[in-house]
């Protein structure tokens, strides 16, 4: 493999005029800098990006944390949205996972800082407001997606999950629904849950209907764990006649469990979800949902990241505009 040694004597320059041209943090004579990039295609030189990356301040590289990548089109989406615009700006993403556990996060956000990034799109579930903002008080921009860290307000990508639980089971109010079941998350501390939990408590409130905590059925948030919710329905409530669920893979698994137990959907029991993924359109009956626009989110915190790096050493600020998304009903047929 060449190295910048061998670039420069093949192009009978200094090792420093090389990096000179590798990095164009100074003028070089037009006849050395064409005999430089010649030397390296001959060489097939590749510099090093993280070397770079220290002398000029940037590494063109926005990186991402996620919480996986293996749980769903959740984070596949909002990674298309977040590629999208970073692509656009001539810049590369570096992801890395940090599994919903605290350690893993901050081991994913130290990875990332090492690597110079330009700056931090981070999804982090686990971690507490105070760590967080300690880590964005440094000199690497950070976006925070899906959450509202308070305090850094300008830097938070989120959706109201409160409204647009309350916004769900309003719906099945006025569809005459009274006994409504909420299939959710078995973490108790996961702030998506917690929230969409409240906006089901309110909509119940402003209905003028008595809350009844053996109508939460709690699993992990999969359509595996849907289903067994699902069963645990069925069982022990047979009066339900409504559910909304924590999300759309929940009520898939739980409305292939009420086939299975002969219960049709609408009929004697309407379901609706939350994310409105690829599959809303595609599950029997069609799934009524909240859309979480999660792929535009992504997009959004991407440019939010690159106006952060781009205002970083100026007295300018940055938009704030956008940032919190709005919950829209999808009416199908489940509901």
């Amino acid at each position: 493999m060449a190295t910048i040694k061998d670039v420069s004597q093949l192009a009978n320059v200094s090792i420093s005029t090389v990096s000179r041209v590798i990095n164009d943090t100074a003028q070089v004579a037009p006849e050395k800098r064409e005999a430089v990039l010649k030397a390296m295609e001959e060489l097939s030189y590749r510099p090093n990006s993280f070397a770079q990356a220290l002398v000029s301040k940037r590494s063109d590289c926005i990186g991402l944390v996620v919480g996986d990548l293996g749980g769903g089109p959740f984070f596949m989406q909002m990674m298309k949205g977040i590629e999208e615009v970073v692509d656009g700006a001539n810049k590369y993403t570096m992801v890395m996972t940090g599994h919903h556990e605290a350690d893993k996060e901050r081991h994913a956000i130290d990875i990332l800082l090492q690597r110079q990034c330009d700056a931090l799109i981070v999804h982090a579930m686990a971690m507490t407001d105070d760590e967080l903002c300690e880590i964005a008080s440094g000199d690497t921009p950070f976006v925070f997606i899906n959450r509202l860290v308070p305090g850094f307000e300008d830097r938070c990508v989120f959706i109201d999950n409160q409204e647009g639980a309350r916004v769900a089971v309003a719906y099945l109010i006025e569809q005459g629904h009274s006994n409504i079941a909420m299939i959710s998350s078995d973490d108790l501390d996961f702030v998506d849950a917690i929230e969409r939990e409240k906006g089901y408590r309110q909509a119940l409130e402003e209905a003028g209907i008595v809350f009844d905590p053996s109508l939460i059925f709690r699993a992990f948030p999969n359509e595996l764990g849907g289903s067994f919710a699902g069963q645990h329905l069925l069982e022990q409530r047979p009066d339900v006649t409504a559910a909304f669920g924590f999300n759309d893979s929940m009520i898939a698994g739980a409305l292939s469990t009420f086939r299975d137990f002969k219960v049709s959907s609408p009929e004697q029991i309407a379901v609706v979800g939350f994310d409105d993924n690829h599959y809303a359109k595609f599950t029997f009956p069609r799934l009524t949902t909240i859309r979480y626009p999660i792929e535009e989110m992504g997009g959004r915190a991407a440019q939010q990241a690159l106006d952060l790096f781009a205002l970083k050493n100026t007295d300018e600020s940055v938009s704030t505009d956008g940032l919190c998304f709005k919950p829209e009903l999808i009416k199908r047929e489940s509901a």
